[in-house]
């Protein structure tokens, strides 16, 4: 989970306005541990531009409103889980964008520790990277992103065979493995053996059913 900051929040509802004007009937999700995008400072005595993740802006945005705060009020605004989150203190502390008087790599942190903006920051680039992959948890979430995208696409592919077989009745399984390709083509390129246990799914839930007599070619259930 994460809540969005308040100041991107104008940014993905317009996003979210636009995507769905021009996408009807498609739902969009936000995948914000793959997200980045920039800070501009104003807090320091140079100008930086900081390429951060999501999450980095999430946290780093919190210190408009305030110099110093605990892990705690941070994880209640930003709504991420205790390891993510020290994940992303501990590069913004190695970054020395923020200082903690405990920790100097966000190892150790509790609930009560303090973190400070560090408002002496200085850096030789101008627009600084910080945007450092982490490590636990990343390939979990990665996993989790396929898993969910493959979930996603198996439902859009029973969809495309059940408008096919409504619209047709009867119909070889070749044939309909090329109209679900066909259909499915602008979106996503789907792999044979998953359409295949797509049609033995709606055969289960009794939306077709294999014709009797005749090799490979299902029926229509109305």
């Amino acid at each position: 989970p994460f809540s969005l900051p308040a100041e991107m929040e104008r940014s993905h509802q317009r996003f979210t306005t636009f995507y769905s004007s021009q996408h009807s009937g498609r739902k969009l999700h936000w995948l914000y541990h793959m997200s980045k995008g920039e800070l501009v400072t104003n807090c320091f005595k140079n100008r930086y531009t900081l390429q951060a993740s999501t999450y980095q802006m999430g946290v780093l945005l919190m210190f408009n409103n305030s110099d110093s705060l605990t892990l705690e009020q941070i994880q209640e605004q930003t709504q991420l889980k205790t390891d993510i989150l020290s994940q992303v203190l501990g590069i913004l502390l190695k970054s020395k964008l923020l200082v903690c008087g405990t920790s100097e790599d966000g190892s150790n942190l509790d609930q009560q520790s303090s973190v400070s903006l560090y408002l002496g920051y200085k850096n030789k680039k101008l627009r600084v990277n910080i945007n450092v992959p982490m490590k636990t948890e990343q390939k979990q979430e990665q996993e989790q992103t396929h898993k969910y995208i493959e979930e996603d696409r198996k439902l859009l592919i029973q969809a495309a065979i059940v408008r096919i077989m409504k619209m047709r009745k009867m119909l070889k399984h070749q044939p309909l493995l090329a109209e679900v390709l066909s259909q499915l083509s602008s979106r996503f390129k789907p792999r044979v053996p998953v359409i295949k246990k797509c049609i033995d799914i709606l055969i289960e839930k009794e939306y077709l059913e294999r014709v009797e007599g005749e090799k490979d070619t299902y029926a229509y259930l109305a």
